[in-house]
């Protein structure tokens, strides 16, 4: 597809989402749609000859998941029930064909009888940095869906981006504290906190440690650019920098390529 096919298709959707009046999935659209850009792309190179048996875990709103069933791919959205209950998430899969499947503990996730080596293509998607359970299990059931040959597709935060790193060492050097701060523990719901954001040597040392089936090659990007006026300007001035300069950009995008035959390396820790 063109350049202007994909800008349709993201304008398309845009007037989707404005339709919902849903604060969340409009506010989501904005900050995240020149990466939706980013990942239709991706899909875009992988769906030319075939279509793409999809999962998407985390599927929110269902953006992905749409994005991914415009280019042709059979899509399952996985996500809890906290937004699978949503009346217009349940309208917006209904409408494009999407097939639901809530898990609310992805600690326990299992291989669905009848998804064994299934799926062309995992989306992994902006949740990375929001586990908080040990996921070795979890993984080797994502490995166990997908095909041989299969891809799992992450986008994450950059934990070494410029704004990150300094705000890191102002906090260390007036001994406030690491990791995230107190006031998004508080004003966020759980699912929004980023409990732990990886660097592009973490991802890549997180998946040689699970398994010599995955190989990881990972890329450090940018889907924003920062207007300085208004609040938060030094964040907004140290982005900009970060991204320009690419080892601090603010993003990563990891594709893990799973060629099975080596087997499974670890067992999740017990109590």
């Amino acid at each position: 597809m063109s350049l202007i096919e994909k800008e349709a298709f993201i304008a398309a959707l845009k007037s989707e989402i404005t339709a919902t009046g849903n604060e969340g999935d409009m506010s989501y659209f904005e900050v995240h749609h020149k990466r939706f850009g980013r990942v239709y792309d991706f899909l875009r190179k992988k769906a030319e000859h075939k279509q793409l048996k999809v999962l998407d875990i985390g599927s929110h709103y269902l953006h992905t998941s749409v994005l991914a069933k415009e280019l042709g791919c059979a899509v399952d959205s996985m996500d809890v029930s906290a937004f699978w209950s949503l009346p217009f998430v349940k309208e917006r899969a209904a409408k494009h064909g999407l097939n639901p499947i809530i898990e609310d503990d992805l600690s326990t996730l299992t291989v669905p009888a009848g998804k064994e080596e299934h799926y062309d293509i995992v989306l992994f998607t902006e949740i990375m940095e929001h586990i908080t359970f040990n996921p070795i299990n979890f993984w080797k059931a994502i490995h166990g869906m997908v095909k041989d040959g299969g891809l799992i597709y992450i986008s994450t935060p950059n934990s070494l981006s410029l704004p990150g790193y300094v705000r890191t060492l102002k906090n260390l050097l007036g001994f406030r504290g690491v990791g995230i701060g107190v006031e998004m523990i508080h004003h966020s719901v759980t699912y929004g906190h980023h409990w732990k954001e990886y660097s592009a040597g973490e991802i890549k040392e997180y998946f040689e440690m699970l398994s010599d089936d995955f190989e990881v090659k990972v890329k450090k990007y940018s889907y924003r650019t920062y207007d300085l006026s208004g609040p938060h300007k030094g964040y907004r001035l140290l982005a900009n920098l970060g991204n320009r300069l690419g080892f601090f950009a603010e993003d990563l995008e990891a594709v893990v390529t799973v060629n099975k035959g080596s087997g499974w390396k670890l067992a999740s820790p017990n109590y």
